[in-house]
């Protein structure tokens, strides 16, 4: 389509979420190559949207939960001297809803049913709720693929094609951090990396298991396990190293860098074993090949969004969404112990012979 045109995008979301459902962009960008389009984040993930592809501009939100709607107004009443064209909201919440209407937009949409939900009273806020127009089941897609055809339906884009979200390119400057990074496993073939901790805890897989994988990608392919994470996660990535028997190949990067050299550094890997965090997200952007193992969690709904994604699930009958009652509320480890080394091994076998 021709012409200038301004879109105005929300998403108050974790950082997963953003990058998963960041799949919007490329098709926004074909339908409208020279539109700007602005986005509406937390202000603590604006530094991470800014780096995805194709955005123009980043809003810092500072969202505080059950309170700031004087801020909804006051933004709203700036947001409408943009003078947006459209406005669509990937987390149609109250305040954002409520922010679009304020300003003006003329355009509004919801993308709710890319996970399921259906709208409340925000419904009436929005010039449409986007829908499906071919039978699309959400819990047999990635998140990522349900935005995008979500929005490709609106457009009438019947293509099949699923455009991954990218980030820009990794400076000079965040590619030698990655290599200094690396000099003490330079005598390994190949540079596998893991994230070995969640925010939940309580459905982690456990140390032994992935000490046990790590150890067989070294004696198998000649790896050297790269550990990344958070200073908080130390004791758990200690752990992993303390029990392997090749303790040497290991090496700890948690907390060593800040999200673009992380990004840099996933660039440099072979691939990504981890868990079903942020870091599967954050290496699928990079455009690293990721295998994710999902416990109490959808492998279909939040697998990462990239060329080369595996996931590795027993499909316990209570996990998936809508379904598990949530980690903090179920003591039952059934969805960790199911999932087996061997299941991971063949996950991993697969992907080196596709690489």
């Amino acid at each position: 389509m021709a012409g200038h045109y301004k879109i105005f995008l929300d998403g108050i979301m974790h950082l997963g979420d953003i990058f998963m459902s960041a799949s919007v962009i490329p098709v926004l960008r074909q339908q409208y190559p020279e539109a700007e389009i602005h986005y509406l984040v937390k202000d603590d993930l604006a530094g991470a949207a800014g780096l995805l592809s194709g955005i123009d501009r980043i809003i810092p939100y500072t969202y505080k939960s059950g309170g700031g709607y004087m801020d909804v107004y006051r933004i709203g009443k700036q947001l409408a001297k943009e003078q947006y064209d459209l406005g669509i909201s990937l987390d149609p919440r109250e305040r954002v809803t409520l922010m679009k209407w304020f300003a003006r937009i003329p355009i509004r949409l919801s993308m709710e049913r890319a996970l399921g939900w259906e709208l409340g009273w925000e419904k009436y806020f929005y010039t449409e709720d986007l829908h499906f127009r071919k039978p699309w089941d959400y819990r047999e897609h990635s998140m990522s693929e349900s935005f995008q055809r979500l929005i490709r339906d609106y457009f009438r884009d019947d293509s099949e094609e699923f455009i991954p979200p990218t980030v820009r390119p990794s400076t000079k400057a965040e590619l030698d951090k990655a290599e200094a990074l690396l000099v003490p496993l330079q005598g390994y073939k190949e540079k596998i990396a893991f994230s070995v901790e969640t925010t939940t805890k309580t459905k982690d897989w456990p140390t032994r298991k992935f000490a046990e994988v790590a150890d067989w990608l070294v004696e198998t392919y000649g790896a050297g396990i790269v550990i990344t994470g958070i200073p908080s996660q130390e004791p758990r990535i200690a752990e992993v190293i303390r029990q392997m028997k090749h303790p040497e190949a290991a090496l700890d990067v948690a907390g060593k860098t800040s999200l673009t050299e992380l990004i840099a550094l996933f660039r440099r890997m072979k691939l990504l074993l981890t868990l079903d965090t942020g870091s599967a997200h954050i290496a699928a952007v990079a455009g690293c090949p990721v295998i994710t193992i999902f416990t109490h969690n959808s492998p279909e709904i939040y697998r990462a969004a990239c060329a080369v994604s595996r996931t590795v699930s027993g499909h316990v009958p209570c996990s998936g969404k809508h379904t598990c009652i949530g980690p903090s509320r179920c003591t039952k480890t059934d969805c960790v112990d199911c999932i087996s080394t061997d299941m991971v091994k063949t996950e991993i076998q697969q992907v080196m012979k596709e690489l």
